[in-house]
This record gives C-alpha cells, sequence and structure tokens, in this order.
C-alpha cells in the first residue's frame, strides 16, 4: 500500500509540472512540508494550476487580478493569503497554528505559493483541512506530502475526504 501511494505521488508530480497540456482534464494541488528542526519551522510549498486559481480568485470575490501579467493586481499576494489559508488549515502537535505567506512564482501553467508556519520545536503529528478549489472542480484533489528527516508521509484531500493526520514517531 505504501509503494502505491509513493507512485500515485510522483504520477501527480508529473502531471501537475507537465506544461504541455493546454486545458487539463484533471483538477489536483500539491502541498509539499518539510520540516526544518534548524530553524523550528514547517516549510510550504504550494503547487496549483493558475486558472483554477484564478477561478478561486473569482469566486473568492476578487476578479481582475491577472496573475503573471504586467497588469497583475498589486493585492494578488493578499488575495492569494487569504483565498488559500481560508482552504487549507493545519493543526501541529494537536494545536491549530497559523501560517506565514512568503511569496509566490509562476512556472509556465502553474503557481508555487510558498508559506511557513513557526515555532514548532518537535514534530509529532500534522491535521489537515483542505478545501482548497474544491468549491470550483468537484474532482479537485489536494495532495499533502510531508517530509520529516528521511520519512515522508502523505494524504489525498478531495471533496468527499476534506481531512486527515499523519504521525511521525521520535
Amino acid at each position: 500500500m505504501k509503494i502505491i501511494k509513493k507512485y500515485l505521488s510522483v504520477l501527480f508530480f508529473f502531471l501537475l509540472t507537465s506544461g504541455a497540456l493546454m486545458a487539463h482534464p484533471f483538477y489536483l494541488s500539491i502541498c509539499q512540508m518539510e520540516f526544518n528542526p534548524g530553524t523550528h519551522a514547517l516549510e510550504i510549498s504550494l503547487k496549483t494550476f493558475a486558472d483554477d486559481l484564478l477561478f478561486g480568485f473569482e469566486n473568492a470575490g476578487h476578479k481582475e487580478v491577472f496573475l503573471g501579467e504586467a497588469r497583475e493586481n498589486p493585492k494578488t499576494d493578499e488575495f492569494l493569503y487569504k483565498y488559500v489559508s481560508s482552504k487549507l488549515q493545519f493543526v501541529i502537535n494537536g494545536n491549530p497554528v497559523e501560517y506565514n505567506f512568503i511569496g509566490k512564482e509562476l512556472e509556465d501553467d502553474v503557481v508555487w505559493s510558498y508559506f511557513e508556519i513557526t515555532d514548532v520545536d518537535e514534530l509529532h503529528t500534522v491535521g489537515v483541512q483542505c478545501t482548497l478549489l474544491t468549491e470550483i472542480h468537484e474532482t479537485q484533489n489536494n495532495v499533502i506530502q510531508v517530509e520529516k528527516g528521511k520519512k515522508i508521509k502523505s494524504l489525498l484531500l478531495n471533496l468527499q475526504k476534506t481531512s486527515g493526520e499523519l504521525e511521525f514517531d521520535n
């Protein structure tokens, strides 16, 4: 079962990073989290399709964002943080946490968004509640991948399953 999950994660990542498709027939985001014991932080990279993210912004009332264009709305980063933080929440070691927006990058037809959870001395459990883009696409899947040291654990969340928890041994 673990091998199947690993291969599915690789397949999802490959499909999401493929820039060859103009209109994509699948709806997927990938949230990668890495525990950094040196900085006591969880570093978060979120990869989403740009067009889906724009639909999410529009649905949240933010029109004319023009993501990645010269005429991009100066409040785009604010919209991005507000939208993502309303759809993606974390509970670390049993405690709800907030995260900080670090920045974003555009890569072909995808957006990388970066966040950070600070003051994490140890990582035992990561609870995730994720409804990212499920209001836009009923078939939206959200892969959550957490890395602590050499251990990587994953969740697949969607409209039917919006939350889960990952446990790490010491």
